[in-house]
């Protein structure tokens, strides 16, 4: 790849998706950004308009195949190339699974897995075109069951299962890294509406990594282009305080 690098990323529009857009923006890629919230998008471009890379946006959902395409195709017309990819939308539910809504079960994978399918499917043909960068955003969930969200450490052993296909099969064509954040700082607890569980957990994630911290090492997963490639990287909270 050469610069100046097309990102193309969801969920952008808060949270850590957020800070991976405005980190990068500020170190000179250019960023596509998707999400459903377009009031959001456009604060989000106004907040990078001064920077050193250039922002763009498309209001969708990433369950709709339609949408990304839709999106992919203006991310061409805008930028001319399209190298990175960071699949980052996802959501979370805390629940015991026999408290578990279906529908909140079914959202999680539509959302976190068949999202980043659809995602990728999307955008592939453009990234191995130029030889490019996936990285997807896991959790330490994939690689660790905790109670109260199965469906959603599920979803996220999905998404690693995700990046070692890809990283298996296009090994000589892209390079596949997965970032696996502990708890951060934002506010994906809010979705749950379990509420003892969601005041039980609210100072974990109060106490968290900031977002940036998670912007940080996907510069640095970019940024090692051509030295080596960053398979898999895992962020924890330091808890020494």
């Amino acid at each position: 790849m050469k610069k100046p690098y097309t990102v193309f990323i969801t969920g952008a529009s808060e949270g850590i998706g957020a800070s991976i857009a405005k980190t990068l923006c500020s170190n000179g890629l250019n960023v596509f950004a998707f999400a459903r919230r377009e009031a959001k998008l456009h604060d989000l471009k106004t907040s990078c308009s001064n920077m050193s890379g250039n922002l763009d946006f498309f209001a969708g959902d990433v369950t709709s195949n339609d949408d990304l395409q839709k999106a992919s195709n203006l991310c061409l017309s805008r930028f001319g190339n399209l190298d990175i990819l960071i699949p980052n939308a996802g959501i979370g539910f805390f629940n015991p699974l026999h408290k578990g809504s279906i529908k909140e079960w079914e959202l999680m994978v539509d959302v976190n897995v068949t999202g980043v399918l659809r995602t990728i499917h999307a955008t592939l043909p453009h990234l191995v075109k130029s030889e490019g960068h996936i990285i997807n955003i896991g959790s330490v969930a994939a690689r660790n069951i905790f109670p109260n969200s199965g469906v959603y450490c599920a979803t996220k052993h999905a998404v690693l299962a995700i990046s070692e296909s890809l990283k298996i099969e296009f090994a000589d064509r892209l390079a596949i890294t997965t970032i696996n954040p502990g708890s951060v700082d934002t506010a994906f607890i809010e979705n749950t509406n379990n509420e003892e569980l969601k005041a039980k957990y609210k100072p974990t994630f109060a106490s968290g990594m900031n977002p940036e911290f998670i912007a940080k090492a996907v510069l640095q997963a970019i940024e090692a282009n051509g030295s080596g490639i960053y398979s898999e990287i895992t962020l924890r909270p330091d808890r020494r305080k």
